[in-house]
């Protein structure tokens, strides 16, 4: 067994130590208190009374082309009658810092505070009612704070493996609403960028790690629930219920020494279809998003470490390319 072991992980995947502590009294036999969130940090859960912090810079760059009718909303009415050829490259720069306290050994509870940069290029042109219009195109720049986040999670087991932990994540409405920005009638976008979702959410989740000598294999089940919202778009109010997310990960991380490691995994989310004052629209679709992630971590003091990620989709509706560098501390 690799001493201080730390398994490096990133966004989606599992940090393990195998380093051994007591638990809340003496008598108590030593054990691997190394199991962390696997979809959102590196690390492991907060000792008892404790503080630990994460900073993290995300950088997001997504393309898509798409054909679509001008006017057409969340609402189920043609509003504009002409179709829109459109090629979109968006990238988003997310800074989060992240707070967690240790309640016992065995539960930590978090937040999260996000600030989110966006910037997009959309290059539009008419394709149908006579129009023989140029190529419009449009950038729209801008940033603010996002979705404040909470959770908390609970190691069940030490003695034995796998491990297991469950948790509870909750996603607040922080961030700027899609549905409090306008829309510029020329280019058919938002006046200005969505920081937020406009949605609360609520995220149970299960996961397991497998220690196995110098690797650590890991899986995780969440299911993501939108609360349902009044929201105003136009002139027309509506309910709208966001799908839900079925989200599921798997990986493995591999020791390489006791100060550095790496790690690979897959992520699948089904997203499944919306609904506006309760059905949902002709056209609306399951979104299937799948990514293979690569980390490396590297433990440069015993209370600190840096985290680096690359992420590529591999579905239509997945970012194209995800870059992720952490920074997780103990106090």
């Amino acid at each position: 067994m690799l001493g201080k072991t730390l398994i490096g992980c990133t966004l989606g995947l599992v940090c393990v130590a195998q380093t051994a502590n007591s638990s809340e009294g003496d008598d108590i036999p030593q054990r691997a208190q190394t199991v962390s969130d696997v979809i959102d940090r590196p690390g492991v859960l907060t000792p008892r009374g404790q503080w630990s912090f994460d900073t993290s810079l995300s950088y997001t760059q997504n393309s898509s082309n798409k054909v679509s009718v001008v006017g057409y909303t969340v609402l189920p009415t043609l509003i504009v009658g002409r179709i829109e050829v459109s090629d979109a490259d968006r990238t988003t720069v997310t800074v989060g810092l992240t707070a967690r306290y240790g309640l016992t050994n065995a539960t930590e509870l978090e937040v999260r505070l996000p600030y989110v940069y966006r910037n997009d290029q959309i290059a539009t042109r008419p394709i149908q009612d006579g129009s023989n219009a140029d190529v419009v195109n449009t950038t729209i720049d801008g940033g603010g704070m996002g979705d404040v986040e909470l959770a908390i999670r609970h190691q069940f087991n030490f003695d034995s493996a796998p491990y297991w932990v469950g948790g509870l994540r909750v996603k607040s409405d922080t961030g700027r609403s899609p549905y409090d920005v306008s829309i510029d009638e020329g280019s058919n976008s938002f006046s200005d960028v969505p920081t937020g979702s406009g949605f609360w959410s609520f995220e149970p989740n299960f996961s397991m790690i497998y220690p196995t000598d110098p690797a650590v294999l890991y899986a995780s089940l969440s299911y993501i629930y939108n609360l349902e919202e009044n929201v105003t778009v136009g002139d027309t109010k509506a309910d709208v219920d966001l799908g839900d997310t079925i989200a599921l990960a798997g990986g493995m991380g591999f020791a390489v020494n006791p100060d550095l490691s790496f790690s690979l995994g897959v992520s699948h989310k089904t997203i499944l279809k919306s609904k506006v004052n309760g059905s949902s629209a002709d056209d609306a679709k399951l979104l299937q998003l799948d990514a293979l992630t690569f980390g490396v971590n590297y433990a440069f003091s015993p209370r600190a470490s840096l985290n680096v990620s690359a992420q590529a989709g591999l579905t239509e509706d997945t970012p194209d390319f995800q870059l992720t560098i952490r920074l997780p501390f103990n106090l």
